[in-house]
């Protein structure tokens, strides 16, 4: 009898623990997509960030493994790449050239997984420290998002704002 119970009781707890659908309204409809799974796949987060590392110390070439042939970027200021990686590669190569370092504080990240679009992104917030060779350093709050299709970075884009 106590097995019974005990069985009882834990196919109790399990269906009270079930996920329940969403049902709350919201007041705003994505013109993207709500329906993200998060966290998602932490190797996707672990591949943006060490690129991140790579840019951070001047090891741009060594990016390229992580890049899919043609890659997507728009950057805060309004530059918009659609080209081959190497490319864009290039365009990182010359404007790390101008500084005597630089330095991310990432404040956090996450991996998610856009549902009804089957899409990767990983999302970085972070204060990025600019020490230029000619000119006064300057720090910027930076948020990044990244797409990755079949394990390789596709699209990203940036936003700044002052610290």
């Amino acid at each position: 009898m106590k097995k019974i119970v005990v069985i009882l009781s834990v196919c109790v707890m399990m269906a009270a623990c079930k996920t329940k659908t969403d049902t709350l309204t919201f007041p705003f409809k994505a013109t993207y997509s709500s329906d993200i799974t998060a966290p998602s796949h932490p190797g996707n987060a672990q591949k943006v960030l060490q690129v991140w590392k790579m840019f951070e110390t001047n090891q741009i070439q060594a990016m390229a493994p992580y890049f899919a042939d043609s890659v997507k970027y728009d950057d805060a200021s309004g530059m918009h790449f659609n080209g081959k990686s190497a490319e864009l590669l290039a365009y990182a190569e010359k404007d790390i050239a101008n500084l005597d370092s630089l330095r991310f504080d990432i404040s956090m990240w996450q991996s998610a997984h856009i549902n009804d679009k089957n899409e990767d992104w990983v999302n970085i917030w972070s204060a990025e420290r600019r020490y230029p060779k000619k000119g006064k350093p300057d720090t910027m709050l930076i948020q990044e998002n990244w797409k990755l299709k079949d394990g390789k970075i596709v699209y990203f884009n940036q936003y700044t704002g002052k610290n």
